[in-house]
């Protein structure tokens, strides 16, 4: 609710109870001081046979209907500034509302009803959800049901306009006026009170209408941003792959390259020794068509799971020297156990380094180095190939590059004509 609307419809129901209060005492006022005067002039024979009914203790009534409506006045204050937040006393307050109009109505022999639209006044402002409606129609039946005419009809009542008549004409006017006008003020407040929670009802459905159409667009800007995240997995599973593949199959090639050139150039001197080297590049070709399988099926991690990350290492560059002929020294000072992503990481920058110097360096000797830098792996791979003038990323160092991004790492070329070629790799390792 809005905070205006929420001090208006508080003053509204102030108002009302002020209204109510005063037409009560203003009731119970007339027929006290007029019983006084009929006592006084002896006159109670004549008024008898002029009316129905009497109250029987119209001083007692008084007294009653002044001290229920100070016990509502505390119900509200209690309700309104100690218990607003806790809904079980305010429904606990609200019964005692309903319990005082009753003896209210009772003590006034039902001359005046307008503190039932009090009451449902207060339902409605502080009953909220679905018991809201249920609460109004219980108190709309209420109203009607304790109506001075419907209750006459049934048990007779005394009323305040023979009281009333007892006074002069010109009197008689006035007090119709002034118990007319409690009654109209009453039943105006009430209508004003039920407008603005209308009004607030609709601008709170407004409210709820404006914000379910915000989130439509924003169920439809997800859709859209799912599909858009779903086709960027898709990417990101076909560069894995693509990377995996390289890798893998780029490794062995190189490997079967070099090794099939060394056995044409023996092949005439040397067959046996020629043999002895087709048979170490067949099984890296077995191998290669093994890892390019594992990858296409499951995309795992090239390192094997049952091996050390050290021993898988060890097992790669072993067959490329087989294969290739080429010298590769490795100077490993860490103990290399790590999470699968950093052991795959490392095992694919070592992998993709040496077949680069043997591919592009057209290196000799490769000597590779893993050592610990504050909390970070560094991994230095160093070949005497021929180098480059220029060095340009190709496939295989982008990939290298998005490995390590992943872990926060970072990788550095080093090269220059005819002095080989140095890579440079930092991961920062995580704690335990």
């Amino acid at each position: 609710m809005i905070k205006s609307v929420e001090i208006t419809l508080s003053k509204l129901r102030i108002f009302m109870f002020c209204v109510n209060v005063c037409a009560c005492l203003f009731v119970m006022g007339i027929i006290h001081v007029t019983s006084n005067t009929i006592c006084a002039n002896f006159q109670a024979t004549a008024f008898l046979s002029s009316v129905e009914r009497i109250p029987v203790n119209p001083h007692a009534s008084f007294f009653w209907t002044f001290f229920l409506c100070f016990l509502f006045f505390i119900s509200y204050t209690v309700r309104h500034f100690f218990f607003k937040s806790n809904q079980r006393m305010l429904y606990a307050t609200l019964f005692a509302d309903f319990i005082i109009n009753i003896l209210v109505l009772f003590f006034t022999n039902f001359n005046y009803e307008g503190l039932t639209l009090l009451l449902l006044a207060n339902v409605m402002y502080y009953v909220a959800g679905a018991r809201k409606f249920p609460a109004m129609i219980l108190g709309i039946f209420v109203y009607m049901a304790l109506s001075y005419d419907m209750i006459n009809v049934w048990y007779p009542l005394y009323s305040v306009r023979s009281y009333i008549a007892y006074y002069p004409r010109q009197y008689q006017h006035v007090l119709l006026f002034v118990f007319y006008a409690f009654s109209a003020l009453n039943l105006i407040c009430f209508t004003l009170f039920c407008m603005m929670i209308i009004n607030d009802q609709k601008y709170t459905i407004n409210e709820i209408n404006s914000l379910n159409r915000k989130l439509e667009k924003a169920n439809i800007e997800l859709k859209e941003y799912a599909d858009i995240k779903e086709k960027m997995g898709e990417t990101k599973e076909r560069n894995r792959l693509a990377m995996e593949i390289h890798d893998t199959i780029g490794h062995s090639l190189t490997g079967i390259s070099v090794g099939v050139d060394t056995c044409l150039a023996i092949m005439d001197s040397n067959p046996k020794a020629a043999k002895s080297q087709l048979e170490v590049i067949s099984g890296v070709a077995k191998n290669g068509i093994a890892d390019i399988r594992r990858s296409v099926r499951k995309l795992q991690s090239d390192v094997s799971s049952t091996q050390s990350l050290e021993q898988n290492i060890m097992d790669m560059l072993e067959k490329t020297q087989k294969a290739t002929g080429i010298k590769i020294f490795f100077d490993n000072s860490v103990v290399l156990k790590f999470e699968s992503d950093e052991e795959n990481a490392i095992f694919r920058v070592i992998q993709e380094s040496v077949t680069n110097a043997i591919r592009h360096g057209k290196a000799s000797e490769i000597r590779i180095k893993t050592f610990m830098e504050l909390e970070n792996l560094i991994i230095v791979i160093q070949d005497n190939g021929q180098g480059c003038k220029e060095f340009v990323s190709g496939f295989g160092t982008t990939h290298m590059k998005e490995r390590l991004s992943m872990l926060k790492g970072t990788i550095t070329f080093e090269t220059e004509k005819d002095k080989g070629f140095t890579v440079k790799a930092l991961i920062p390792l995580r704690k335990e």
